[in-house]
């Protein structure tokens, strides 16, 4: 169903992958994109920029957008969330725990060069209950993808006035769950 859905949108693909495409050699791989990071204030909070560097256990990205070929589909999408009295825990603690009131009434953007892929309430994307890992997903009605080579934006956007309790370090894990094409060979 993936490919298929690829099929139909190739025109937004970088050149590079659709000339994969048309020569057959593109392949699925199961994959998850995803990003932690410490958070602080209100108002709208970019989880990605152009300084990020993709970081194994930390961030998927390289820098704000995929590398060229590795286009994105996906139907599951989960934000986690943490906190502790010390910064710079990103990758060494636990995403199990409710988000604060604050962050729930906040929105999750998920946008691609203007173009928004996906927005909700965080308070649909954040389920720390569940007896397996899947039960943290946010299924989605529809397949969303993001191109590759292109920018991405990732942010959460906070009700007028609302903030973040600055004593607390608050800590996020957004998990973006599809599959990633990828070379079948360099033929």
């Amino acid at each position: 169903m993936a490919i298929n859905f690829l099929m139909a949108i190739k025109d937004r693909l970088s050149t590079q992958l659709q000339s994969d495409f048309q020569k057959s050699n593109v392949a699925l791989q199961d994959q998850i994109l995803e990003i932690k990071k410490e958070i602080q204030g209100g108002q709208t909070i970019d989880l990605l920029d152009a300084t990020d560097d993709r970081i194994d256990g930390i961030n998927s990205f390289d820098k704000n957008r995929l590398k060229t070929g590795r286009a994105f589909v996906f139907d599951e999408i989960a934000i986690g969330y943490a906190s502790n009295a010390n910064s710079g825990l990103a990758g060494s603690i636990d995403y199990v725990s409710d988000a604060p009131k604050e962050l729930r009434n906040a929105i999750f953007i998920l946008e691609q060069e203007g173009r928004e892929v996906l927005r909700m309430p965080i308070k649909d994307l954040n389920n720390k209950d569940g007896f397996k890992v899947s039960d943290a997903y946010k299924e989605l009605r529809t397949l969303h993808y993001l191109s590759d080579d292109r920018e991405v934006t990732a942010k959460i956007k906070f009700p007028p006035g609302v903030t973040l309790d600055p004593a607390v370090k608050h800590y996020v894990y957004l998990r973006i769950n599809g599959v990633q094409t990828s070379k079948k060979s360099d033929a």
